[in-house]
């Protein structure tokens, strides 16, 4: 068992690996403090409208996936009849991409019955578009390369940036005394920050609000296809008035708590997610910061995990309230 661990090969990673803590030692390196910003940075402007770093990388991402499906369809045959049976077998990527739909169209099947053609595009794309925003903000460079600016608030205290190297030397911190207003310009003045060029998008209220209000109001949409008119009676019923006021005192009380539900759904939705990806990005860069270099791989390995489950999570309950949208109640389910 040691001749298989005391390899050359791990010897030779181990030496590295002590070496780049000793040379970092000697020449005085050090990661600079996280800076933690809980709004999406603009990096640039198209005319009045700002563009920030989380939007920015949204639109990275959707060309990605645009191209992803692209390749992986355009080997398949436009005309079935006329394909040849080695034309029929997929290989390379398009076989990995059919055998993914697969698995998600058989797994939304049970769940969505004879809605799965219609519910299947909507909560795959968002799946897929969750999932790789989620894992996004784990590649290298993304949120740690950018512009150097000043800090924001007068009281924020910067890093030293020597040439286009920011390094982990503090600024000096805003002093309060009036006397020395001055030198605490002048500290301030030589203090950066990192406006990265690319942020995970689901690190962006605005982009799992967006989510967020598109699948509710989705869920409106197939719900008043299904059942028409009559699904809007939930949301504010008085038919409980024929049997007495109290029943119709209580049948309006529920019907106002499933409208209430309605928005309750937007701010689960936006803060869920938001909240899980955030907070694994701060986790990740407050671990870089206090034992750097392999220690983080382990909370990388865990944030790989949960983004996935927060893609599911997402999809799952979009498609479970399409489901309940679709069915009637009382009168309505009985026809």
């Amino acid at each position: 068992m040691l001749k298989k661990l005391f390899t050359i090969r791990n010897l030779v990673i181990l030496v590295l690996v002590i070496a780049l803590f000793v040379v970092s030692g000697l020449l005085g390196l050090k990661v600079p403090n996280p800076v933690i910003s809980l709004a999406a940075e603009p990096i640039f402007h198209i005319g009045p409208l700002a563009i920030s770093n989380a939007l920015f990388t949204a639109w990275i991402i959707m060309i990605l996936l645009i191209l992803l499906a692209y390749f992986s369809t355009r080997r398949m045959p436009k005309d079935l009849d006329r394909a040849s049976n080695q034309d029929l077998v997929p290989s390379g990527l398009q076989n990995v991409m059919e055998w993914l739909v697969e698995i998600l169209y058989n797994f939304i099947e049970g769940i969505a019955g004879h809605w799965t053609a219609r519910f299947f595009p909507i909560v795959v794309t968002i799946f897929f578009f969750v999932l790789v925003s989620n894992w996004f903000g784990l590649l290298p460079g993304v949120g740690s390369i950018g512009i150097l600016e000043h800090p924001h608030k007068a009281g924020e205290a910067g890093f030293i940036a020597k040439g286009p190297i920011l390094t982990g030397i503090e600024a000096e911190a805003a002093l309060e005394d009036k006397a020395a207003a001055e030198h605490e310009e002048a500290a301030h003045s030589a203090g950066y920050i990192v406006v990265p060029y690319l942020r995970a998008p689901s690190t962006d209220l605005n982009f799992t609000l967006a989510l967020a209000i598109m699948s509710v109001v989705m869920t409106q949409y197939w719900g008043a296809r299904a059942l028409r008119g009559s699904y809007f009676k939930k949301f504010f019923d008085l038919s409980g008035f024929k049997h007495g006021a109290f029943d119709g005192v209580v049948g309006l009380f529920v019907s106002v708590l499933e409208l209430i539900s309605e928005f309750a759904k937007i701010i689960s939705f936006s803060f869920r997610l938001f909240g899980n990806i955030f907070a694994g990005e701060v986790l990740l860069g407050v671990m870089a910061f206090l034992i750097p270099y392999i220690t983080s791989l382990p909370f990388y390995g865990l944030e790989v995990f949960i983004g996935f489950i927060q893609a599911v999570v997402f999809m799952m309950l979009t498609l479970v309230f399409f489901v309940i949208a679709t069915l009637g109640h009382g009168s309505e389910e009985h026809h």
